[in-house]
């Protein structure tokens, strides 16, 4: 089929479900080779569908995903949660994860099914009691897909890249008939992904190029800043990242408008999700959270400079952000801040700034990134983890309710 590979045989799928608790997901793996990853996603799509896209750009080493069709959703609002279960807030996150099992056997994919998706800088919301400061933009504070459909690939890439495509059924009293579900869904992926229609729905015209303009005007920006100096001198916060919003109509489709993006402003954590109601285009250098066999993992990003034109120009330009004692004395602090949220779950002793103060070259601009990492503590979950850390202190500073 179009040189696609199934990778799980029959026999080796069985012999880890003999070994799984009923109600596990176990992966099939089929493989098929792409041109791009994107393509390949564009095409899966076959026109118009729910999914997502990650992928990690600019040369750095990381795997890629997509999936399509989600089998569950999440989605919290400011006023309810909805999910199938009908789990009430941030607490369904723990419900759906403790309800899902992976026996993964020979399959060697870091992500072969799960949940993905985006949190809202609201979400917060749902972590602390915080007062009704802000106006309600009817955007929901988290939404999170379960696809037991995905497609990954490792980076970087030469001309080519293997797409290795899982689908985990999910296993009960007849095995082979859960294989064969997880392998003709996979299948059925792979064929998606190489024929599929890449076209993507048309758009309304928006009539002319679109300007960003901003919720707030320069004086109401400057009063914002004000503030939060009398903040400071009054011991509600020390570091505090002032922002406004830019908005603008627009009559790009998500995909294309992605397409573009990846192309100008490579960055490791990339990426386009689209749900129902929102669609999100990202494209960033920063990891707030990783957690993998109970290891936590952040790195703080704080202290920037552009890019020189020549090697040169930025030597000299690292030079200068290493130098700055501003730059270095904010990212100390945010540093700490990243440590004390870590070690809110982790276990005594645990918390290690194993990297500091490197500097990692970009497209545009060059950053000063830390590497914070902890182990999880046992009775602690990953949703615990989420509410410690979440926002990251180099979006929001380090302030507290008030």
């Amino acid at each position: 089929m179009n040189g696609i590979t199934t990778i799980t045989t029959e026999e080796a799928f069985a012999r880890t479900a003999a070994d799984a608790p009923t109600g596990t997901r176990v992966p099939v793996e089929v493989r098929v080779e792409v041109t791009d990853p994107f393509e390949a996603y564009r095409r899966a799509r076959d026109g118009d569908a729910d999914g997502f896209f990650y992928e990690t750009t600019g040369g750095q080493d990381g795997w890629g995903y997509f999936g399509i069709d989600p089998v569950e959703r999440l989605r919290v609002s400011p006023t309810a949660a909805s999910r199938d279960d009908e789990s009430p807030s941030m607490a369904a996150i723990d419900g759906l994860l403790d309800r899902e099992r992976l026996a993964r056997g020979d399959c060697d994919v870091p992500y072969p099914c799960g949940a993905f998706g985006w949190l809202s800088y609201d979400a917060a919301r749902e972590l602390e009691s915080l007062p009704a400061t802000t106006v309600p933009d009817g955007l929901p504070r988290l939404q999170l897909g379960v696809f037991d459909r995905v497609a990954a690939w490792e980076e970087p890439r030469g001309d080519s890249a293997t797409l290795r495509l899982t689908a985990c059924p999910v296993v009960g009293d007849d095995p082979v008939a859960a294989y064969r579900e997880g392998r003709d869904r996979a299948l059925a992926l792979a064929e998606r992904a190489t024929t599929g229609d890449r076209e993507v729905t048309a758009t309304a015209a928006t009539g002319g190029r679109s300007t960003f303009e901003s919720e707030c005007g320069e004086a109401a920006f400057a009063e914002r800043v004000r503030h939060i100096k009398q903040y400071i001198r009054d011991g509600d916060t020390f570091q505090t990242n002032v922002s406004h919003r830019l908005t603008a109509p627009a009559s790009v489709h998500p995909v294309r408008a992605y397409d573009a993006l990846r192309r100008v402003n490579p960055a490791p954590y990339s990426g386009l999700i689209e749900f129902p109601g929102v669609d999100l285009v990202s494209a960033s250098p920063e990891l707030l959270l990783d957690i993998e066999d109970n290891r936590l993992l952040t790195e703080p990003i704080a202290g920037t400079r552009p890019r020189g034109a020549t090697s040169e120009a930025d030597d000299a330009l690292e030079a200068e952000l290493t130098g700055d004692e501003k730059e270095r004395a904010e990212h100390a602090m945010l540093v700490d801040l990243e440590r004390n949220d870590l070690g809110k779950v982790s276990e005594f002793g645990s918390v290690d700034v194993s990297e500091y103060r490197r500097v990692d070259r970009y497209s545009e601009v060059m950053h000063l990134v830390s590497l914070v990492e902890g182990r999880l503590r046992a009775d602690a979950s990953v949703a615990d983890a989420i509410a410690a850390t979440f926002p990251g202190g180099t979006i929001t500073g380090a302030p507290k309710p008030r």
